[in-house]
């Protein structure tokens, strides 16, 4: 998958690690283990994609409600 380098944008110290570290524990990581933490990352970034569109979502309904009163009201 990734050999030798870290290659994924998420895995430059945003936790408050040192990039030298992080480097270091990656390249002591066999294969499978490289796999499943780059897995992890994608499926953290589809969650947080997934939750800003229900956000989104719920805002829309709620404008349509609002819109909906007003149109009672008038």
């Amino acid at each position: 998958m990734m050999e030798g380098s870290m290659g994924m944008h998420g895995m430059t110290g945003e936790h408050g690690m040192k990039p030298a570290l992080i480097m270091m524990m990656w390249e002591k990581m066999d294969q499978q283990t490289k796999k499943m933490i780059v897995t992890r990352m994608l499926d953290e970034k589809i969650m947080m994609k997934e939750a800003f569109i229900k956000q989104l979502q719920y805002k829309v309904e709620t404008y349509k409600m609002v819109r909906q009163m007003m149109e009672k009201m008038m």
